[in-house]
């Protein structure tokens, strides 16, 4: 979770700052193109909290933005 209001102020900007398709603007209501430059950092901010959830449940895992391997025996 981040708890800064500038970085969630700026990670609501580019979210609400639409795309070019074709040459077109598009309006962006919901969520980041996929490969997208903010793609990665939403992912790493996201899934933070699964990270911690493993490390407590002392699982080995990978992961690299939003590429993950976790090695469990059962």
């Amino acid at each position: 979770m981040v708890n800064d209001s500038d970085v969630t102020a700026l990670i609501h900007k580019y979210l609400r700052a639409g795309v070019l398709v074709n040459g077109e603007f598009e309006e962006t209501t919901i969520g980041t193109p996929q490969g997208g430059n903010l793609s990665p950092l939403l992912s790493n901010i996201y899934l933070n909290e699964l990270d911690k959830e493993l490390e407590r449940r002392g699982l080995h895992f990978a992961r690299y933005a939003d590429d993950c391997v976790i090695f469990v025996k059962t």
